[in-house]
């Protein structure tokens, strides 16, 4: 079936602009409207069951001539315990997929909303199907290879790869779920004017998050996930997947959701172009600065100038991305307080996926992105004349633990790696500031 991939990112397509695709239902009659918006959202969870289906099939049956059979069960007996390689093997995409597309459907029925008007609820349930359908196009070809589903012109002999598969269960759930309770996030700083129906589901996102967040970043230590070569080893790309998908969670919750209240204790904004223009220029400086030096760590780029080309290179591809979304309020995506401030945070969510559609050192800007996102909240504040000021305590402890955190960072092997488990601190830091502000 060669057009079944295209169909179903196509599906996946309309996911993203699900408000327009049920406008458009609207024209014809109401049954026809109901069965058209059914299809739309039902064909792509039925296709990701049949590809599930179809890899369970022939795990049962040991069929030698698919790939994943071939490579880990073959000279194996029958054991329906090896359905597990659904989940932590090379199904992994699949498992997490069907999970996500029925989870960004069921969200019109969150306890937390429930009371909430349905058209509300409907569009919390589009937010979600948007931001699901994003982080799947985004990485459909790390998680979806051809490799995995056309057979090779000549399949191994026996078997050479583990029948256990390669990721823990517990983790692919934790990921799972991460970026289910991320998607929440994603509706609650995406819809605007409508805070007093988001109080209740907030606060539970915010704790899910929380905790899932905390056990995904633990596990991958425990795990020895980050142990890696992030330049030269081959197969790392679902690892560096999920910590992309950390990455948004992170922002989403310290950041992006925060700032929705922080932007509405803003004023009229005496020297907002000012503060925008600095978050600009520190941006730049911080990650050249901060890619560069992590780059710098690693022994393939330990010697020449190479790794500050590659900071280069990195930012560049960064700064590409905010001028055009800074391009979208003049056309009418402006509804948040603070529009220039929503998009250049929204590039930092969605950035690292991107860069690394054509850039496989994607992974190291993530510490420069999170230093970004822990002043873009705190710098309208900051500049602006008719703002309230941040505690200066808070800044100091802000600035004070961030250049300890880089420099205690850059003693060890690899730098990365412990920036990954700890650079979200200035975020935080940054969240607990804002909140000390208050409205006169």
């Amino acid at each position: 079936m060669p057009l079944f991939f295209p169909v179903l990112i196509l599906f996946l397509c309309l996911w993203l602009i699900a408000n327009r695709v049920d406008q458009y239902c609207q024209r014809f009659s109401p049954m026809v409207e109901k069965r058209l918006i059914s299809s739309y959202r039902i064909i792509p969870i039925l296709m990701v069951a049949w590809l599930m289906i179809t890899r369970a099939r022939a795990i049962v049956e040991r069929d030698v001539n698919h790939i994943e059979v071939a490579n880990r069960l073959q000279g194996t007996n029958n054991d329906f315990s090896n359905l597990k390689l659904l989940i932590s093997g090379d199904g992994v995409g699949e498992f997490a997929l069907l999970f996500l597309l029925i989870f960004a459907l069921w969200t019109i029925n969150l306890p937390s909303i429930k009371h909430a008007p349905l058209t509300v609820r409907k569009a919390i349930q589009s937010r979600v199907m948007l931001y699901v359908s994003a982080c799947t196009l985004l990485t459909f070809w790390i998680f979806f290879p051809e490799s995995n589903y056309y057979a090779p012109e000549s399949l191994p002999l026996q078997s050479t790869m583990s029948a256990d598969g390669d990721f823990s269960i517990l983790m692919v759930v934790v990921a799972t779920l991460m970026i289910a309770f991320s998607g929440e996030l994603f509706a609650i700083a995406s819809i605007h004017n409508l805070d007093e129906h988001f109080i209740v589901l907030q606060k539970r996102a915010l704790v899910k998050v929380y905790v899932v967040s905390a056990m995904l970043m633990f596990g991958l230590h425990q795990g020895n996930y980050l142990d890696t070569n992030w330049i030269s080893q081959p197969g790392n790309e679902k690892i560096i997947a999920t910590i992309i998908f950390l990455s948004q969670t992170l922002i989403l919750a310290f950041i992006c959701v925060p700032s929705k209240r922080s932007d509405n204790l803003l004023r009229v904004g005496e020297g907002r172009t000012n503060s925008f223009a600095m978050i600009s220029v520190l941006s730049l400086l911080i990650l050249i600065l901060i890619t560069s030096i992590v780059l710098r760590q690693t022994s393939e780029l330990d010697s020449g100038n190479r790794f500050i080309e590659e900071s280069l290179w990195l930012t560049a591809s960064f700064v590409i991305m905010v001028s055009f979304t800074q391009l979208l309020p003049r056309y009418g995506f402006d509804a948040a307080s603070r529009p220039e401030y929503w998009w250049l945070r929204i590039t930092l969510i969605f950035a690292p996926a991107l860069i690394f559609w054509f850039n496989s050192l994607a992974i190291f800007i993530i510490p420069g992105l999170w230093l970004v996102a822990s002043l873009s909240i705190l710098m309208p504040n900051i500049v602006e004349k008719d703002a309230k000021t941040p505690s200066q305590l808070g800044m100091a402890i802000l600035v004070g633990i961030t250049i300890g955190i880089i420099f205690t960072t850059s003693l060890t092997e690899d730098m990365l790696s412990n920036l990954l488990l700890f650079g979200s601190i200035p975020m935080i830091i940054s969240n607990v500031v804002i909140q000390t502000i208050t409205n006169d």
